[in-house]
């Protein structure tokens, strides 16, 4: 029982409110269930999951039997408000779980947590298992401070503002990526001038066949052009503080005109525009379509194309 959640209802009575517990769970293995989360999980009222599926095998795994409604994005608004109400008003006990890992973390949860603190109800939260702590530990880059991205955009303007701001972050960028989009993530993050910036993969954490790749950015694209891509990914990025002090190289912003001498040069070698551009970003850090767009212009005002 709750006593921070008190209120008055009609005829007088006092209602104790109930309690919202976030509970992780595990990324793949199921013993790394701990006893605390096992034990609420068994003696809430209920269980709002990501994936009743999902969280049905696991509680049977692990000898559980409780009820479970479904808790996602598309139906977490109507979901919130129900939920709310049990805790309010019905003084309930309500858990919630995601598919794997710690709830509201790029997963559901974050809105009926606030809902909940407005409405002074007493939220619990379980420590455990974490994709992006246990990718950052084994990662070898620094871990004493990061920016965690979730999952990035599949297209358009606001991914590659995304990807390029990773490049701009000091500190190591933690992120998720699905196995059909991990080529093409690491051949933007390549155009973006971040070939050569360490790059931590985990794959498939805590799971029988968990593998950990310590490669750059490049090497990274080129592995997966003969490996196909599978399970679930969580990535570590080299932050530019760190890239700076391995490399002795400073990624401040380089003037057009400096840019311009350099790609003139490799044109004027034979180099081809998009190839100038790709060398110049991997050497640089400058964004590759920046560079391209001066080659273009370079090109354009060359004394050959004016015969």
């Amino acid at each position: 029982m709750n006593a921070r959640c008190a209120h008055e209802s009609f005829g007088g009575n006092i209602n104790i409110c109930g309690t919202l517990f976030l509970v992780p769970t595990p990324l793949g293995n199921p013993e790394d269930l701990s006893p605390r989360a096992r034990y609420i999980l068994e003696n809430v009222d209920y269980i709002a999951a990501e994936d009743t599926r999902r969280a049905a095998r696991l509680l049977s795994s692990v000898g559980i039997g409780n009820t479970l409604v479904s808790y996602y994005e598309q139906n977490s608004e109507q979901r919130d408000e129900e939920i709310i109400n049990d805790l309010l008003h019905e003084a309930k006990r309500v858990a919630v779980i995601s598919d794997a890992g710690t709830p509201c973390v790029s997963d559901p949860g974050a809105s009926l947590v606030l809902k909940a603190i407005e409405r002074n109800i007493k939220v619990i939260s379980i420590p455990g298992p974490s994709a992006i702590l246990t990718a950052l530990a084994a990662s070898g880059l620094d871990p004493s401070r990061f920016v965690f991205n979730g999952f990035l955009p599949p297209k358009g303007r606001k991914r590659e503002e995304i990807i390029k701001k990773m490049g701009q972050e000091e500190h190591s960028v933690v992120f998720f990526e699905s196995p059909h989009r991990l080529s093409k993530t690491l051949a933007d993050m390549e155009q973006q001038g971040l070939g050569e910036r360490r790059l931590t993969i985990a794959r498939e954490l805590t799971k029988e066949y968990e593998e950990f790749l310590y490669l750059d950015v490049m090497s990274a694209l080129r592995y997966y052009e003969t490996v196909e891509p599978r399970g679930e990914f969580t990535l570590v990025l080299e932050g530019s503080s760190a890239y700076e002090k391995r490399t002795g190289t400073t990624l401040g912003e380089i003037a057009d005109p400096e840019l311009e001498d350099l790609l003139a040069q490799l044109l004027a070698e034979g180099v081809r525009t998009k190839a100038a551009a790709k060398i110049l970003a991997q050497a640089t850090g400058v964004e590759q379509r920046r560079l391209y767009d001066l080659a273009l212009e370079i090109e354009k005002a060359s004394p050959a194309n004016d015969q």
